[in-house]
């Protein structure tokens, strides 16, 4: 499993997460298959330097967005004030949510991309022109 994204888009996820210190940041990424053709930020509705709440009606209105412009929702972006790994709170709702989390670490400053596929794994990044 992969994601594609463009440098200019990482860019901006790594200044929405430098912006939200010390909480945690999170975004949805909307695009085609594995390529991110939108970054939507979304505010951390839980105010936390530890995790991070999409309220579901934010959610589901981010669904509809993605589906009027006949998008799908094919990442889940946040930060991490440590290495960018999945936390186990991340892990449970991976196993829901089926799409590649991609992970800033600000302490770091790298990122990470994981996938659930009968466990947790490891998903290439690919930036794209």
């Amino acid at each position: 499993m992969q994601i594609t994204l463009t440098a200019r888009q990482l860019a901006e996820l790594e200044d929405l997460a430098k912006q939200s210190l010390p909480n945690e940041s999170c975004a949805l990424l909307l695009g085609k298959e594995s390529s991110v053709l939108e970054v939507l930020p979304i505010a951390n509705a839980g105010l936390s330097e530890v995790s991070f709440t999409i309220p579901s009606e934010e959610l589901l209105m981010a669904y509809h967005l993605a589906e009027s412009k006949e998008m799908d929702v094919v990442g889940i972006f946040h930060s991490h004030p440590s290495s960018p790994a999945p936390s186990s709170t991340d892990e449970k709702y991976m196993e829901i949510n089926p799409v590649v989390w991609l992970i800033y670490s600000t302490t770091q400053n790298r990122f990470g991309a994981w996938v659930f596929e009968d466990k947790v794994r490891q998903a290439e990044m690919v930036v794209r022109a």
